[in-house]
């Protein structure tokens, strides 16, 4: 993340929503004093989701007063908001008959003001597609293992054609499908829209 992103952002007018991570440390040490000594400006929350194996909560919390905490000020200027996402996971360990907790804390920051649901909606929209679609595509067909160099596009949009064909044809699980598909090729004949 840079200041050049915010600044493109803010010269054609558009909103940013992005996860500050450790790489950013003395400004992940400002916005976690926002986080500790500022009221909050709003909160969302959200207890007990259940999703497979998982029991979820989140809480979203909304800091739009910085009050001198964001030291440089290139970032002080372009930063309006700073969400702070606590997660809490109780996932169940089919071994030992137990759920498990795990709690993670994510902080983001925002050149918009913005509610505390409407930062919710926004993040979860995010892990979605990258879920759906990034995590399809480096894990299953090996995308950052890639070694082709030369006109990578070409190998993306190849890609790009398997996975909308295998959508198009409400395939759940990908990785499975293209397995099977390697041991009966001839499978690929009977996807709708394949030729």
């Amino acid at each position: 993340m840079s200041k050049k992103t915010f600044d493109i952002a803010q010269k054609n007018n558009k909103k940013l929503i992005i996860q500050l991570k450790e790489n950013q440390k003395g400004l992940l040490e400002n916005c976690n004093d926002i986080i500790l000594f500022s009221p909050a400006e709003d909160i969302y929350q959200t207890i007990g989701e259940k999703k497979r194996n998982r029991i979820e909560e989140r809480k979203v919390t909304i800091y739009e007063k910085q009050n001198g905490f964001i030291e440089d000020p290139q970032w002080a200027k372009y930063i309006k908001t700073v969400i702070s996402v606590e997660r809490k996971t109780q996932v169940y360990n089919t071994k030992e008959k137990k759920y498990r907790i795990r709690q993670e804390k994510a902080v983001y920051l925002s050149n918009h003001k913005l509610s505390a649901k409407q930062a919710y909606k926004y993040i979860r929209n995010h892990w979605f597609i990258e879920n759906k679609n990034h995590l399809v595509r480096d894990v299953t067909l090996r995308e950052d293992y890639s070694r082709i160099r030369i006109n990578p596009e070409n190998m993306a949009i190849l890609r790009s054609f398997a996975l909308n064909i295998l959508r198009k044809n409400k395939v759940a699980n990908i990785n499975k499908e293209l397995y099977e598909n390697s041991l009966q090729y001839y499978n690929l004949y009977s996807y709708q829209q394949f030729v």
